[in-house]
């Protein structure tokens, strides 16, 4: 896990409380955020607010979600330069990419009618996860046991994102971040760069999982996503239409899978 003081700063403030009321002067951990630049050949892609560390896995990892590149073997070279980081893709034009993200960008938001979300989840270049990858409901739930004693104990406002490898049984990749989508980014960017078999891979996060959560899984072939939030409609249809098992409310003695259940094998 990351340390704290890369994820957070100390601030005093005075905590009010009890019965008569009092006032004691604290000093609390609270969360970093930053505007982070991503930059393709010296052009501005987008800006994220997100923890102002792990930017090469941050870059690699929304580039892989969104569609732009489907390997980290892409990006020629990686500078992170403060906020700014800047990605060099050889052979590649610029306004084909960024006409690829922003064509991944239509469907982020669940607004509107049921039938225009799927209009436009179905106008583009729809991934498709075919894994054959199961796993235990027992085993799961310990999974989620174990990620969330992870997440950090302060009162600190940030989500955590885990990675599951089957290969080497185990929980193998952790990230924190303000942003509940760029934990996911993060998580798979550690991922790839590693270079992991995502068709046998868990993605766990304490975030809400909408449609733009399920899609950054299922671009790099992710089987299996669990939140330990309560699910969102956008991010079961997502799921329905991409084959990935959606699992929500997820804690040490349950879970629900709501879309494509079948990976989950129950006793």
């Amino acid at each position: 896990m990351l340390a704290l003081s890369n994820i957070a700063t100390s601030v005093k403030g005075v905590r009010i409380d009890g019965s008569p009321t009092r006032g004691a002067v604290v000093e609390d951990p609270i969360a970093l955020e930053a505007p982070i630049n991503l930059y393709i050949n010296d052009s501005l892609l987008t800006t994220l607010f997100a923890t102002p560390c792990e930017l090469r896995e941050l870059a690699i990892g929304h580039l892989l979600g969104e569609g732009v590149i489907e390997s980290p073997t892409e990006v020629d070279d990686i500078i992170v330069d403060g906020s700014d980081v800047l990605l060099y893709i050889k052979g590649r034009d610029v306004f084909t990419m960024f006409g690829a993200y922003k064509a991944a960008k239509v469907i982020y938001s669940s607004c509107g009618s049921v039938e225009n979300f799927g209009k436009a989840l179905e106008s583009i270049s729809r991934p498709r996860v075919s894994s054959d990858f199961t796993i235990d409901a027992d085993k799961l739930v310990r999974l989620v046991r174990e990620m969330a004693g992870s997440s950090p104990k302060q009162r600190i406002a940030v989500h955590t994102a885990a990675l599951y490898d089957a290969a080497r049984d185990s929980l193998r990749f952790f990230t924190d971040d303000v942003s509940r989508h760029v934990t996911v980014d993060k998580v798979v960017g550690k991922a790839a760069l590693a270079g992991v078999d995502f068709s046998r891979t868990i993605l766990i996060t304490t975030g809400r999982q909408a449609s733009d959560m399920v899609l950054k899984a299922a671009r790099v072939g992710i089987p299996i996503t669990v939140s330990l939030r309560g699910p969102l409609f956008s991010g079961v249809y997502a799921a329905m239409k991409t084959g990935v098992t959606m699992v929500s409310i997820a804690h040490g003695r349950g879970l629900t899978a709501y879309a494509n259940p079948a990976r989950i094998i129950i006793p």
